[in-house]
């Protein structure tokens, strides 16, 4: 049986976070789903209303994947309060 796994992490900076974790993990910033040209648009396909998108939230990756396939997806959730 197969199971996925993702880890979140609330933060208040998530690029900044996307680029750190990157490097250390060796994680690369998962690009958006094909045929979308950030994870914003990507969002605003789905449905999801303007309004609670925070602003430049999914203009950049906010979520690193393992390029091997190995380890979890690693998802920096903005949120308004300081980490």
């Amino acid at each position: 049986m197969e199971m996925t796994v993702q880890l979140t992490i609330d933060c208040s900076d998530p690029q900044r976070m996307v680029a750190f974790w990157a490097e250390a993990l060796g994680y690369v910033p998962e690009p958006p789903p094909g045929g979308h040209a950030t994870w914003r648009a990507y969002w605003a396909a789905m449905g999801v209303p303007e309004a609670e998108l925070p602003a430049g939230a999914g203009d950049v990756p906010e979520s690193i994947i393992d390029p091997a396939g190995r380890g979890p997806r690693v998802w920096f959730q903005q949120v308004p309060e300081p980490k």
